[in-house]
């Protein structure tokens, strides 16, 4: 049981602790994932089932889309609902809220928030906030925001303004910020209230499963090879089958190019990832896939 496993993380887990459940119920301690969900957070997660594991780092670098709930009149420490509340402003109307998330297109830089596993100087940033501390000069980075609309009417409730959204982006989105960078951009203090991860890469939310069905063996592994469908194959044949489960270099003339390479067999199974070798007009062995290596 080797590949990748969609699950629909539930409210009140950690990332973590979805791990921890399926550990028991795949009986198996490999397991990994990409993409952190906060524990208010649910939606996709995509974890890496035993050899599986080994090619979450071909994945990591996916593009993500969520679906966000903002709240606009309040702001936490923690940047959702969570937190604390340290800033409070009445709502009675907000104009221009589709010319302003509009605005969020395109390169957006954000400080990801302090309760976040960002590491600053070789501690997580949320070990500082629960001590109280705050850090000053936490990097920026610059996010690639791709669309971004809104998909419900604005709610007025108790002096704040509610709507929700859908956000695409590149990797390491802090949703949380944004939604607090928006009502910073419409003059209110603001938290995001939900969230939801409906897509990662070319992963979708529709083809997961919960916690309750994967206990009821109602799931689906997906193949490795399948996976890594975006990346160009390479069907092995006989000539070469020793040079691959012995991970030696291969030959550039047979490759259709000298990028990243799935090798398979005639039954889509991956054998092995290759790549352009750094200095020898070779292909070299990222990762070897042999059952028993």
């Amino acid at each position: 049981m080797d590949g990748i496993l969609l699950v629909n993380k539930p409210v009140g887990f950690t990332s973590f602790d979805v791990i921890a459940v399926l550990r028991k119920m795949l009986n198996t301690k490999k397991l990994g994932h990409t993409g952190t969900l906060d524990p208010d957070a649910t939606g996709l997660l995509v974890v890496g089932v035993n050899k599986g594991t080994k090619i979450m780092k071909y994945l990591n670098n996916d593009e993500k889309t969520y679906i966000a709930k903002a709240c606009i009149g309040i702001s936490t420490d923690t940047v959702d609902k969570t937190g604390e509340v340290i800033d409070q402003a009445k709502v009675s109307k907000i104009e221009n809220i589709d010319d302003i998330l509009a605005a969020f297109k395109g390169t957006y830089t954000q400080t990801p928030p302090m309760y976040s596993a960002i590491k600053y100087k070789g501690k997580r940033l949320y070990e500082y906030a629960r001590q109280g501390i705050i850090i000053d000069d936490i990097p920026s980075r610059d996010i690639e925001i791709k669309s971004i609309e809104r998909l419900s009417e604005i709610e007025y409730n108790n002096d704040c303004a509610y709507f929700s959204y859908k956000v695409h982006s590149s990797k390491g989105l802090y949703v949380r910020t944004l939604s607090y960078d928006i009502g910073k951009a419409l003059g209110y203090p603001a938290h995001n209230y939900d969230l939801h991860r409906s897509k990662a890469g070319k992963f979708n939310i529709e083809d997961s499963s919960t916690l309750e069905e994967i206990k009821e063996g109602n799931y689906t592994i997906i193949s490795m090879s399948d996976a890594l469908n975006h990346i160009p194959s390479l069907l092995v044949n006989d000539e070469i089958t020793h040079h691959i489960k012995n991970g030696m270099a291969i030959s550039l003339k047979q490759f259709e190019k000298p990028t990243l390479t799935r090798i398979i067999d005639n039954d889509n199974n991956l054998l092995a990832l290759y790549d352009k070798h750094p200095t020898a007009e070779k292909m070299k062995a990222q990762n070897i896939f042999y059952q028993g290596e």
